[in-house]
């Protein structure tokens, strides 16, 4: 299917780029525009002055195996560029006060003090089960109160 025009995507995102790659394997011209200096969005690396460290962020993308993103991954050649890390860990600093802990996600995990977050609850987690009930007019913080 070949258009006559140009289908303009707005957002070079992860949705913005993908909807570019299927409209280009459809034949179609695609022009895509966004407001920042580069592509990905929330899904990129930036250097972070306070850490002096060189952050890679959207990772959490893939983490439950996003399988749009796996796709995405693929048709643009950079599957194997992926590292699927197991188990699953993730170390966090907290840099007011020093404190450090290693999130251990899996089986039953937050009934486990030593692999969530220091001084948290299950009932703290379990409450974004409440996202699943949401109808398309409520936002995060309607589901989730601070």
């Amino acid at each position: 299917m070949s258009g006559t025009g140009t289908v303009h995507v707005i957002g070079a995102g992860l949705a913005g780029l993908a909807a570019a790659v299927r409209l280009v394997e459809a034949g179609q011209r695609v022009a895509l525009y966004d407001q920042a200096p580069q592509a990905g969005g929330r899904c990129r690396s930036f250097h972070d002055a306070t850490l002096g460290r060189l952050i890679d962020n959207g990772n959490h993308m893939v983490l439950s195996g996003n399988r749009a993103l796996l796709d995405y991954a693929r048709r643009t050649g950079g599957a194997d560029a992926l590292e699927e890390l197991r188990p699953a860990v993730f170390p966090f600093l907290d840099l007011r006060d020093g404190a450090a802990w290693t999130l251990r996600p899996g089986g039953l995990w937050l009934f486990d003090p030593a692999r969530r977050v220091p001084g948290s609850r299950p009932l703290d987690y379990l409450a974004a089960l409440r996202c699943l009930t949401a109808s398309r007019k409520h936002s995060v913080a309607d589901r989730l109160p601070p």
